[in-house]
């Protein structure tokens, strides 16, 4: 499954606990190295870009391949890079 589908399976199958998701990406900004993002910032995803921003902030696009992969508050791995392709 790729990350487009998986984002979408989410924000639809989900939709009343998106707070339990987290998109994880490569921020070289960050000490870890990785930023996490609550599911219910995502606005929408496409080929190439995810789409993030809070209510009353613009819109931010994140590089899709920055995306490694998809977590639950619990560190359940939902999707990853290596499972993307199967």
């Amino acid at each position: 499954m790729r990350i487009k589908e998986a984002v979408n399976k989410i924000l639809y199958k989900h939709r009343d606990t998106l707070d339990d998701f987290m998109l994880v990406i490569v921020d070289r900004t960050c000490n870890s190295g990785y930023k996490y993002i609550g599911f219910k910032q995502i606005k929408h995803i496409d080929n190439y870009y995810v789409y993030i921003g809070k209510d009353n902030e613009p819109t931010t696009s994140i590089p899709i391949h920055r995306v490694v992969r998809i977590e639950k508050k619990n560190g359940e791995i939902v999707w990853n890079r290596d499972m993307g392709s199967q």
